[in-house]
C-alpha cells in the first residue's frame, strides 16, 4: 500500500511535469531560449547575494549557477522564515535538487531552465519587476511571485506552479526539514497539507 509521504511527493512531481510541459507545449519560453544559447545574458553569479550562490563544490547538472541563485531564491520565499533560514545555513539545498530532478526527466529540464531564466531576467509587463530577482528584497519577490500565481494568462500561473512545487518538493523531501516544520518524517502529510490545498486551489481555476 503506498504511503501518504509517496503520494503527495508524487503529486508534487506531477504538478511541476504538467506545469512544465504546457510551457514547451506552448513556445511560450522559446525566447528565453534562444537568449540562453546565444549567451546573450550571464549565467554566472556576478551580483548575486552569497546567500543564493552554490556551494563552492557543487558539480550542477542542469542548472546555471545563475539558475541554481534563482531557484534557491524562489524557495526560500516558498517554505517560510524556518524554512528560509535552513536553507540559507545550508542544511537543505531545494535548489540542488531540483537540479538533480531536471538530470533525471531531461524532456523537462529545458523549459525548467529557461523559465528560471525567465523568472530572473524578465521584467514588466511580462513579470511584475525591473531588475533581476535575485537582486530584489523578500517583499520584491513575493510581489513577482504573486503576479505569476494570480495572473489570468495560463502560462504565467504554469511557471509559477512549475517552479512552487519543485522548490516545495525539493524542501519537503530532505530530512533536515523536520526541524523546520516540526513534524517526525519528511513528506508527513501534514506537513504539506497547506502547500497541497494551495497548488490544488491553482489547479483548479
Amino acid at each position: 500500500m503506498r504511503s501518504a509521504a509517496v503520494n503527495e511527493r508524487d503529486a508534487l512531481e506531477r504538478v511541476a511535469a504538467g506545469a512544465l510541459a504546457r510551457l514547451h507545449r506552448r513556445g511560450f519560453l522559446r525566447l528565453a531560449g534562444v537568449a540562453i544559447g546565444a549567451g546573450l545574458l550571464p549565467s554566472g553569479c556576478g551580483g548575486v547575494p552569497a546567500d543564493l550562490q552554490p556551494p563552492p563544490d557543487l558539480a550542477l547538472a542542469s542548472f546555471s549557477p545563475r539558475g541554481y541563485a534563482t531557484f534557491r531564491a524562489v524557495a526560500m520565499r516558498m517554505v517560510g522564515p524556518l524554512g528560509a533560514a535552513a536553507i540559507r545555513a545550508g542544511t537543505c539545498d531545494p535548489a540542488r535538487a531540483a537540479d538533480q530532478w531536471a538530470r533525471r526527466v531531461p524532456a523537462l529540464a529545458g523549459p525548467l531552465v529557461q523559465g528560471l531564466w525567465l523568472l530572473e531576467w524578465g521584467v514588466a509587463p511580462l513579470v511584475a519587476k525591473w531588475r533581476p530577482f535575485t537582486a530584489l528584497d523578500g517583499a520584491a519577490q513575493d510581489r513577482v511571485l504573486e503576479d505569476l500565481m494570480r495572473s489570468r494568462l495560463d502560462v504565467k500561473r504554469d511557471l509559477f506552479k512549475g517552479v512552487r512545487s519543485l522548490a516545495l518538493l525539493g524542501y519537503y523531501g530532505e530530512p533536515a526539514s523536520r526541524a523546520a516544520i516540526g513534524v517526525p518524517p519528511p513528506f508527513d502529510a501534514a506537513g504539506i497539507a497547506t502547500a497541497m490545498a494551495d497548488l490544488d486551489g491553482e489547479g483548479a481555476r
